[in-house]
């Protein structure tokens, strides 16, 4: 009898206490929001919607006036709107669209590690982190939309509100710290969306992670790169500096190399090699 209570009480445990309160459902605007979803709009009449398809063909579906549908991208540039339906079917913005954003806190609420991205093209904002812990912001506040405030050079404080719709949000994924090297050339970016502005580095360049995962793109110091594109640094045996040389170190004050010191190679590219000497990780000119 007892062995039976036990398992009861077990069964009963499993049903009441859920392992993440993200679980529970979210209402908004008399529907349930979904993760990943932006918005819901319906349309002032009957319309006919498109996707393309893989092999460039397209298909069609009508849609009935006044049913809600759900809103998971949107796409903003040239001065233009459009928003991205379930199965890859996208609407441009017009006076048959009725759109409405799902304000971003209950949108950022089904995450569990939030990162907010600027996903409109039409300024120069498009790929930018906003991150909530920056010591860029004198404040910083998520709502229906974001607000951040910073001061400016003169000591004034500048007020900044960024639409909820222009906000993509992306669930964070943690990576290990330290050194990656680039497996390619590449572009290392100002933000963890394809597109977004960046600097052409080369193959075997050290990053150095800050431990996150956004968008498939690892999040390093020197900016934003896919996660295909790179791999943990290994050492690779022992080199003897050739000519003394004064290194910068990524911590501390440079350290002063002298020929026929023993180091360790980690990674290296056209110009430039990150080696390890005791307890510094360096890089200097290729020696």
């Amino acid at each position: 009898m007892k062995k039976y209570m036990i398992t009861l009480l077990i069964v009963l445990a499993f049903f009441t206490n859920p392992s993440s309160s993200k679980a529970a459902e979210v209402q908004w605007d008399g529907a349930q929001v979904v993760k990943g979803q932006t918005g819901k709009m319906t349309f002032t009449k009957d319309v006919k919607v498109y996707k393309k398809n893989a092999n460039g063909t397209y298909s069609s579906m009508t849609v009935k006036r006044n049913n809600y549908f759900r809103v998971y991208d949107i796409e903003k540039y040239d001065n233009k709107t459009f928003y991205w339906m379930s199965s890859g079917y996208r609407v441009q913005a017009t006076d048959l669209v009725v759109f409405k954003k799902v304000p971003l806190n209950i949108r950022a609420s089904l995450y569990d590690n939030p990162a907010y991205i600027n996903i409109n093209r039409q300024g120069y904002s498009y790929g930018q982190h906003y991150q909530l812990d920056s010591t860029f912001y004198n404040k910083i506040s998520i709502g229906e939309n974001l607000y951040y405030s910073y001061y400016d050079a003169d000591g004034g404080s500048i007020e900044v509100y960024i639409d909820g719709s222009d906000i993509r949000i992306f669930e964070t994924t943690k990576r290990d710290k330290g050194l990656y090297m680039l497996t390619a050339d590449a572009q290392v970016s100002g933000g963890p969306m394809n597109g977004a502005g960046g600097i052409g580095w080369t193959k075997g360049t050290a990053l150095h992670s800050l431990g996150l995962e956004i968008n498939g793109y690892l999040w390093a110091n020197e900016g934003y790169i896919p996660v295909t594109l790179i791999q943990p640094v290994k050492k690779q045996g022992k080199r003897y500096i050739r000519y003394g040389v004064s290194a910068a170190a990524t911590k501390g004050n440079p350290k002063e190399l002298k020929r026929f010191d023993e180091v360790i190679l980690l990674t290296e590219n056209d110009t430039t090699a990150w080696i390890e000497m005791g307890k510094y990780i360096v890089y200097r000119k290729k020696f």
